[in-house]
């Protein structure tokens, strides 16, 4: 009767220790924002924010059955302005490039920026902080914490192509 008794106290305890564990790890895991996802097809409507980079010309890259060409024109140096909500940067995919992009400005694993199709023969130098981005304090954030990534387009088909770049890059936040 002492065995059955210490028994069913040992499996209470191994209980109520799982569902507190249980508890501790959905708490905790509701409190981090989803990261925005990665889009399968282009964004059908062009980045509003692009213009026409100037002096662009060249023929278009190569690129073999199936595959894809793609250059950049990018800077490192991204400035976000909290009190207007958007990021001032520098981010072009010249003519001679034969997919469209999408770029995504990314800040301690969270998604903050995140443009429309950007055409070839186009850049972006202002884009809009996403809504639901977390909110980031006044400083320079850089290294591992900070990245461009470049998600690429087929130009017909508008699916997402297999290459994706992803940049390092330093963002300083100001209020």
């Amino acid at each position: 009767m002492k065995k059955m008794i210490i028994i069913m106290v040992v499996l209470a305890l191994i209980t109520v220790a799982c569902v507190t564990a249980l508890v501790v790890v959905l708490v905790n895991r509701s409190n981090e924002p989803t990261p925005e996802l990665t889009p399968d097809y282009a964004p059908r409507e062009e980045e509003p924010n692009a213009e026409k980079i100037p002096n662009d010309s060249g023929d278009k890259l190569q690129s073999p059955e199936g595959g894809g060409a793609a250059s950049i024109i990018y800077s490192t140096s991204v400035t976000v302005d909290l009190s207007d909500n958007k990021a001032e940067l520098l981010f072009g995919n010249p003519q001679k490039s034969n997919q469209d992009s999408v770029l995504q400005i990314v800040v301690k694993g969270q998604v903050i920026v995140q443009s429309g199709r950007i055409v070839p023969g186009n850049r972006v130098t202002a884009l809009e902080l996403l809504a639901d981005a977390p909110m980031l304090g006044a400083g320079v954030y850089s290294n591992e914490n900070c990245k461009f990534v470049v998600l690429y387009y087929d130009k017909e088909s508008v699916e997402k192509a297999i290459l994706n770049t992803e940049i390092h890059v330093t963002v300083t936040v100001r209020d």
